[in-house]
C-alpha cells in the first residue's frame, strides 16, 4: 500500500496597491513597473530580459530592465496632441539576427515635440543592445487633417509581411466609402507590406499599373473601411488577422480581416441586422473588395483598444490561442474563444447574437461572461512575455498576469506518487522561478509563502535522508 504526502500550505496574501483584478483566481496581478508617461506600446527583446516601452508625448523609446526604467534607448521628435504621437513597435520576424525594430509615429515640423504633424511614418531602427539606432524610413502617411484616427499599431504576419493599421483621420475619401471624394490615400485601412516598406503584389487591389500614379495607394491597401483602431492581431492557429475598431455614437467593433475586406465606414458600422437589413452601397477598390459584418459588436461604445492572442498555457490551459482585448472605459480586458472553425467567437447566452446591447449607464452589460479583467487604467497594449500576459496602461503602469503558485504547485502534485525527489525539484524551479534566485516579495505584488510538511513519506528502497523529510519552499511569483 502506497503511502503518500500530505502537504500544509499557509499563504499570506499582499494585495496590489493599484485595483486591477483579474476574475480567475488561479491568477494574480502585479504591477510590474511604474512612473512612465503616457505609454502606448511594447517589446520584450534580449531573449525577455529587456522591455522597450513607447511614450506617446515625449517621444522616447524607454528601456526596463528588472522591473525598473534604466534610460532612453530613443527620443524622437512627435507632433503629440490629441491621439498623435509615439503609436506602435513591432520586432522583425528575424529580429534575433537582424535585430530590426519597427517604431510608428507622427513626426513633429521641427527637431522637437510639438503639436504640428509633418507626417505619420514607419521608419526601422536597429537594437544594438543599449540604444535604438536609425536604419531606413518604411513610409510615410498622412497625418492630417487628424489630429485624432491615427491609428498606429502594427504587427508582422505569419507571412513575414508588415501588417499597419492607419486611422481615416477624419477626412472623407474613398477608403471611407466616400466615393465622391475620388481620392485614395492609404488612410482608413490597413496596409501590407514589405519589410523594406515596399508593395506587396500579391495584395489584393495591386497593380503595376497603379505605381506613380493618383492610385498607387491601392497597392498597399489590405483592408479598408476602417474609422479608427487601436489593435490588430493574428490568430496563431488559422493565421487570420483580427482587428477591433472604435465607433462614433455607437457600434464598436471586433472583426475577422480578410483580403479585400471592406469594413464599412463611414456607411455602416455594426452588423447588417441591425442597420435595416440591407448592405448599402459601398465603395468598391476592386474585385477583391468584399463587405463582412463584425463577429462581434457593441451597442454603446467601450472604446476597444489593442487586441491579443494568447499562444501560450502559461495562464492556463483554457486560455491558450484566445484572443483577449483591452477597453478605454472600465480598464477591462475581455476574453473571447474561438469557434472550432476559428472563424466565429464562440458567444452563449445574451451575446450569441453577437452584439453586447449595453447602455451608458451599463457598459458592460451582457458581459460577465467574457470579464476577464478590470481597474487597468486605459488599455494601450497587450502582449505575451516572461511569466504571462502584460498590460501596458496609459495611466503610466504596466502589469503583469500570471498564475498564482499555489495554483502552479496543485497542478504539477495531481499525480498521487509525487515522491520527494519530485518535490525537492519543484520547490527548487518555485524559489527560482523567473525573478531571480532571492525570494523576495515584489511591491505591490501577491507574496506567497509556502510551508510544505511532508507527514508518512514513500520511501525508497536505498532509504531517504533525513534531511529530506521536511523541506521549507519559500516562493515568491
Amino acid at each position: 500500500m502506497k503511502n503518500f504526502a500530505a502537504l500544509t500550505v499557509v499563504m499570506v496574501i499582499t494585495l496590489a496597491a493599484s485595483g486591477a483584478t483579474v476574475t480567475d483566481r488561479n491568477l494574480k496581478v502585479q504591477r510590474w513597473v511604474k512612473g512612465l508617461d503616457l505609454p502606448t506600446g511594447m517589446a520584450f527583446v534580449d531573449g525577455g530580459a529587456t522591455a522597450l516601452v513607447l511614450e506617446k508625448n515625449t517621444g522616447k523609446v524607454q528601456i526596463v530592465k528588472g522591473r525598473s526604467i534604466v534610460g532612453s534607448a530613443l527620443d524622437l521628435p512627435v507632433a503629440n496632441n490629441s491621439e498623435r504621437g509615439l503609436l506602435g513597435i513591432a520586432l522583425a520576424p528575424d529580429f534575433v539576427k537582424s535585430k530590426s525594430v519597427y517604431l510608428y509615429f507622427t513626426r513633429s515640423t521641427s527637431n522637437v515635440d510639438s503639436e504640428t504633424a509633418a507626417d505619420n511614418r514607419i521608419e526601422r531602427y536597429t537594437w544594438d543592445g543599449a540604444k535604438l539606432v536609425y536604419s531606413k524610413r518604411i513610409i510615410k502617411l498622412p497625418a492630417t487633417p487628424g489630429p485624432n484616427h491615427d491609428g498606429g499599431k502594427m504587427a508582422f504576419g505569419p507571412d513575414g509581411k508588415l501588417y499597419v493599421v492607419v486611422g481615416e483621420l477624419n477626412r472623407n475619401e474613398r477608403t471611407s466609402n466616400h466615393g465622391e471624394s475620388g481620392q485614395t490615400n492609404r488612410i482608413g485601412a490597413i496596409l501590407r507590406l514589405n519589410p523594406s516598406g515596399t508593395s506587396v503584389t500579391s495584395n489584393p487591389f495591386y497593380s503595376a499599373r497603379n505605381i506613380g500614379t493618383a492610385n498607387a495607394a491601392l497597392n498597399d491597401i489590405y483592408a479598408y473601411g476602417v474609422r479608427n483602431s487601436f489593435g490588430i492581431g493574428f490568430d496563431p492557429v488559422s493565421g487570420t488577422l483580427w482587428d477591433s475598431e472604435n465607433g462614433a455614437q455607437k457600434y464598436d467593433e471586433i472583426n475577422r480581416v480578410r483580403p479585400g475586406f471592406n469594413s464599412g465606414w463611414e456607411k455602416i458600422i455594426g452588423p447588417v441586422s441591425r442597420n435595416g437589413g440591407s448592405t448599402p452601397d459601398l465603395v468598391s477598390l476592386g474585385g477583391r473588395a468584399a463587405y463582412a459584418d463584425p463577429r462581434f459588436s457593441w451597442v454603446t461604445p467601450v472604446a476597444p483598444t489593442d487586441l491579443e492572442f494568447f499562444p501560450s498555457s502559461k495562464l492556463g490551459g483554457q486560455y491558450a490561442n484566445d484572443m483577449f482585448v483591452g477597453t478605454v472605459h472600465g480598464g477591462n480586458i475581455l476574453h473571447f474563444d474561438l469557434s472550432p472553425s476559428r472563424k466565429t467567437l464562440s458567444l452563449t447566452g445574451p451575446l450569441a447574437d453577437g452584439v453586447a446591447d449595453n447602455t451608458a449607464d451599463s457598459l458592460f452589460a451582457e458581459q460577465a461572461a467574457i470579464r476577464f479583467g478590470s481597474g487597468f487604467g486605459i488599455v494601450s497594449d497587450l502582449l505575451t512575455g516572461p511569466g504571462g500576459m502584460y498590460v501596458v496602461s496609459l495611466d503610466g503602469s504596466i502589469f503583469r498576469i500570471s498564475a498564482n503558485a499555489t495554483a502552479t504547485m496543485a497542478g504539477l502534485m495531481q499525480a498521487q506518487s509525487l515522491s520527494i525527489a519530485d518535490f525537492g525539484e519543484l520547490s527548487s524551479s518555485l524559489s527560482l522561478r523567473a525573478e531571480g534566485s532571492r525570494a523576495v516579495p515584489e511591491v505591490g505584488s501577491g507574496a506567497v509563502i509556502i510551508l510544505a510538511a511532508f507527514l508518512g513519506m514513500k520511501r525508497s528502497p536505498g532509504g531517504m535522508a533525513g534531511a529530506r523529510r521536511g523541506r521549507l519552499c519559500r516562493s515568491v511569483l
